[in-house]
């Protein structure tokens, strides 16, 4: 329960039932020294740490209310008439966590001694209760420290609880809803953390991973775009850098299938930017040049990027990329008819991935058409030489003989016409 990533650095108060008379708030600081917990995740906990509390007493009655918190605790909001048994509720749905807690208060006016008692949990569990700790504590007399610690933890308590409730509506399949509350959340927090990035960075996270569940990438990178600048914690951007990569893909594949090829090269540019070694990025860039007839430019990108990699895999992958762009510039070309450059093409990718056998036969095949059936024998055994696989000298032997056979056919066909 204690282990949570706000750093929470003050204390303040709010009232939970309907006292109409109270004396002013109360701020004290001092620290809080656990004397015995529970929970897995107590293994390695420091077992004193600063604490602030603010709190509240009736003029007339006995009831008491109030906030404790600290570094890397998590916040108590307390309340009751017996300062001897004060309830406390952590800001969290699940009851296990946020109920069956209690705080003993001795307060003078001048100094709170105090004694936490949370609820015990098994060894095993994750998460650190502390079953006894004992806080001391000085008052702080500064009336605007006390009002402005007010307002800030009750917006961090709150936000908190709700960034809670949105985590059972994820788990419960509601992730629409659960955005809405985790953007009520962010909106909180940020009008009461005061720009500090360790408050703010867990409802960043928690909203993001939420807009990449559900599939809102331009969200996600609305998201990314106004925050990125402000995130300093190094696992926090790499994990924004890699949801925005992510995101910016899927927007580029959206666009794609739209047939909106200059909205996905954007999408895509902006993606390699981020990440000039992705693949997946390169072979993306690739797609909507090709799909675009742009087979100039995509080789010209592949060729620009091959330059960009030190690792021989990578390039041999590269490589390869852009003999496949050849071969459809050359598919292209001999639609149009236009053999000279099919061909140009198809000797660039057969120069360019000798070990596809595929670019080696639509070569031959295209110098037979060419009328030309001596080169294309020579050029199919050349890779009868050059192969040692069986299977692809099977494939190779049989675009052979049927070239053979149509220019069989060819001579039969002209010879019956003169």
């Amino acid at each position: 329960m204690h282990r949570i990533s706000i750093l929470l650095v003050a204390v303040f108060f709010l009232t939970t039932a309907p006292i109409t008379s109270f004396a002013a708030m109360e701020l004290y600081s001092g620290t809080i020294r656990i004397i015995k917990s529970s929970g897995k995740a107590c293994e390695g906990f420091k077992s004193e740490h600063a604490v602030e509390m603010l709190l509240e007493r009736g003029k007339v009655t006995p009831r008491i209310s109030g906030y404790f918190a600290g570094e890397g605790l998590a916040t108590g909001r307390f309340s009751g008439d017996d300062a001897s048994h004060l309830e406390v509720r952590y800001p969290y749905v699940e009851e296990s966590k946020a109920s069956g807690h209690f705080i003993k208060i001795a307060a003078d006016g001048v100094s709170v001694q105090a004694e936490l008692h949370d609820r015990h949990i098994e060894e095993t569990a994750e998460d650190c209760n502390f079953d006894l700790a004992r806080l001391e504590l000085r008052r702080v007399n500064d009336d605007k420290l006390t009002e402005n610690r007010f307002k800030q933890i009750a917006g961090l308590y709150d936000a908190q609880l709700m960034r809670s409730q949105a985590s059972v509506l994820v788990q419960e399949g509601l992730n629409a809803e659960a955005i809405v509350l985790y953007e009520k959340a962010l909106a909180l927090v940020d009008s009461v953390a005061n720009k500090d990035p360790d408050m703010i960075a867990p409802y960043l996270s928690s909203l993001a991973t939420a807009y990449i569940r559900a599939g809102r990438f331009k969200d996600f990178n609305r998201l990314y775009d106004v925050r990125i600048d402000s995130i300093k914690d190094e696992p926090l951007r790499a994990f924004f850098l890699g949801h925005r990569i992510r995101a910016l893909l899927n927007e580029g594949k959206a666009a794609l299938v739209r047939e909106d090829y200059d909205g996905a090269l954007i999408k895509f540019q902006q993606a390699y930017q981020l990440h000039p070694q992705g693949k997946d990025i390169m072979a993306a860039i690739m797609a909507a040049y090709v799909r675009a007839g742009r087979y100039d430019d995509a080789i010209a990108f592949l060729e620009k990027a091959l330059k960009t990699l030190d690792n021989d895999n990578d390039r041999s992958d590269v490589s390869e990329a852009i003999a496949l762009v050849y071969y459809e510039k050359a598919k292209k070309a001999e639609k149009k008819e236009n053999d000279p450059e099919a061909e140009a093409s198809l000797r660039k990718a057969e120069q360019l991935a000798p070990d596809n056998f595929h670019y080696l036969v639509a070569l031959a095949r295209l110098r037979h058409k060419m009328g030309s059936l001596d080169e294309a024998e020579k050029i199919l055994d050349s890779g009868l030489r050059r192969f040692k696989d069986e299977a692809i000298r099977k494939e190779i032997i049989a675009a052979r003989d049927r070239m053979r056979l149509t220019e069989s056919i060819l001579k039969k066909i002209r010879k019956a016409g003169s």
